[in-house]
């Protein structure tokens, strides 16, 4: 597996190219700026959908139309102005992490998860970094999902990059390119080791 190293910015990472298909889940250090303390890899299939026996969706999603950001520029790649994303591996990307939400139990505190297809990407990432194991932990579900993508879909177009920020869930859904900016600081994985 590809080597991961955080940047000294906060929560930066950047996504190696050789990284295989699948969902990844990236869990910070209490406290710390840039420690990583876990990377967990799910294999989780595109081709089926899972469905949560009880649903942990959230509806309507409590956002505006200003709380969609379309990532029209990417600050590590100022040669790279291409939006479009390729649907087809959008789609099994989105897929993915939709069944990982159905299955998974919540997304970890300070923690990001990603599924990944080729070059296209779908995320998740939970701002609550208060690290107190009494406070609520914070679900995702393909409906939730569905209900961001239609939002990012109306303010930026279809199969453009972009991301929906929930501020009051401490909470962002978004899809880009492997290479792409995410989750407004948590910039991903890095080929350095």
């Amino acid at each position: 597996m590809a080597a991961f190293c955080g940047s000294p910015l906060a929560h930066a990472l950047t996504i190696p190219d050789e990284l295989p298909d699948g969902v990844y889940e990236v869990d910070w250090l209490p406290g710390l700026r840039e420690g990583i303390a876990s990377i967990t890899y799910f294999d989780i299939p595109h081709d089926v959908n899972m469905t949560a026996v009880e649903t942990t969706s959230r509806l309507p999603l409590p956002v505006k139309q200003r709380d969609v950001n379309c990532l029209l520029k990417d600050k590590r790649a100022k040669n790279i102005t291409w939006e479009l994303t390729r649907s087809d591996d959008q789609a099994k990307a989105m897929n993915m992490l939709g069944n990982w939400c159905e299955l998974a139990t919540f997304v970890q505190k300070d923690a990001m998860v990603f599924a990944v297809v080729n070059d296209m990407m779908w995320y998740i990432c939970n701002w609550d970094n208060k690290h107190n194991l009494l406070s609520y932990q914070q679900h995702c579900s393909r409906r939730e999902m569905e209900a961001a993508a239609e939002r990012m879909d109306k303010k930026c177009g279809k199969d453009k990059r972009a991301q929906l920020s929930i501020g009051i869930w401490q909470k962002t859904y978004g899809r880009s390119h492997r290479f792409g900016d995410v989750c407004h600081g948590k910039d991903i994985w890095s080929e350095h080791s």
